[in-house]
């Protein structure tokens, strides 16, 4: 039966204000079956993630929670059986994939009725309340309390089971494609089982580990999955991939930048099937290393040429070998070829970028040519001469990204 006349306040009732009291919740009770229907509608209108429940199916779980706290309330005692279904309740809501906060909304709105129901039945206001409604007050708030409660903790339990799960089959997923086996059962089975479609298109992101430790990488993949399609992240070495479908590129650097704002982000070109999703992870792996001196965002699509030959800068360095290295020459003089390239090959242009007089970039642009070899006014020595800011520049270079060997 549980326990009985919980509170000081419960025990200064006499058996005929009980009486009463009983009978209004049996009052209650009787109209049920109308009232939860209206506390549904209401839970459902002021959290419309519920929309994805079958509304019958809602209804009677607010049936039979009002019962069993009518039943408690009549019978003056905590809710120490109906707990476990409480806890059954907040893992269900978990594995529905509904925010903790809206369990307890959901608590709240339906206690708030019941309490409107019995105020009703009893003729009485929030102003002037009969003294059996006010000792009631507090053990109804003990329901309120002990009910949501283990529905939370239970809600807690089922998300983090869930999230240490789906980090570790991200895990997997991650290893396999850039392992680059992509074709096989076990890559196609993963995709499926994280909610991807294998034949689809994919585009992934990559920020430093090092930013996200694990447990703000599970808060971020919270925020992520509010996002309609489908959104999978997980920690690879000094790496933080995250591999989505059908998600805006900008609703998800945008999310991340919303806890973590000059975090660097390297963003992949939207690619087909699970190869695709495999060449994405590369192309974010590249343009991150651009991203991390900036803090913002560098897309593949507009920065692939650099991304692709910063990863084989090494192999690259004779072509840009001079008689005077360029990482040796004036950064003035990088800087008046950066402006001439930027400003539509127009001296004139790059001279009023600069603040300076146009005969002085004249200058400066056959200096450049004479020290190096290469002349910024034909497009095999201006691409040779940008390249070589760009993958060698020069340490005081302000505008250059700095790339590590």
């Amino acid at each position: 039966m549980g326990e009985r006349r919980p509170s000081d306040d419960s025990s200064a009732l006499d058996d005929a204000d009980w009486r009463q009291l009983h009978e209004i919740c049996l009052a209650v009770v009787e109209d049920l079956p109308g009232l939860a229907a209206i506390i549904t509608d209401r839970i459902r209108a002021e959290n419309p993630v519920y929309a994805t429940l079958p509304w019958e199916e809602h209804v009677r779980f607010i049936y039979e929670q009002a019962e069993e706290l009518l039943a408690g309330l009549a019978e003056h005692r905590l809710p120490t059986r109906e707990q476990a279904a409480a806890r059954e309740l907040g893992s269900r809501r978990a594995r529905q994939g509904l925010p903790v906060e809206v369990l307890l909304s959901s608590y709240h709105i339906g206690y708030q009725e019941v309490w409107n129901a019995l105020l009703v039945k009893a003729g009485a206001d929030e102003e002037e309340l009969p003294p059996g409604l006010v000792r009631l007050v507090t053990l109804m708030w003990s329901w309120l309390r002990l009910s949501s409660g283990a529905a939370a903790d239970a809600h807690q339990e089922t998300l983090s089971s869930q999230q240490a799960m789906q980090i570790n089959l991200t895990h997997r997923f991650l290893r396999i494609l850039r392992g680059g086996d992509t074709h096989s059962e076990e890559a196609t089975h993963l995709a499926r089982i994280l909610s991807f479609d294998p034949d689809g298109t994919f585009q992934a992101f990559c920020v430093p580990s090092a930013s996200l430790p694990e447990q703000d990488l599970v808060h971020l993949q919270q925020r992520l999955a509010r996002h309609r399609g489908t959104v999978q992240s997980a920690n690879q070495g000094t790496a933080t991939i995250i591999v989505c479908q059908n998600v805006a590129s900008d609703a998800i650097t945008d999310t991340i930048h919303e806890s973590h704002p000059d975090l660097p982000v390297g963003v992949g070109l939207r690619r087909l099937s699970l190869t695709g999703a495999a060449a994405s992870i590369v192309d974010a792996e590249r343009t991150s290393a651009l991203a991390a001196q900036t803090g913002g965002v560098v897309d593949f699509q507009n920065e692939w040429l650099f991304a692709t030959l910063l990863t084989h800068r090494r192999e690259l360095a004779p072509l840009f070998q001079t008689d005077q290295s360029v990482t040796g020459l004036p950064e003035h003089l990088g800087a008046a070829v950066r402006a001439y390239a930027d400003h539509g090959f127009s001296v004139t242009a790059a001279a009023r970028a600069l603040h300076i007089h146009p005969n002085t970039v004249t200058y400066r642009l056959d200096r450049w040519h004479q020290l190096t070899g290469w002349t910024p006014r034909t497009l095999d020595g201006l691409m040779k001469s940008l390249l070589s800011l760009s993958l060698f520049p020069t340490p005081e270079d302000p505008s250059a990204t700095h790339v590590p060997e």
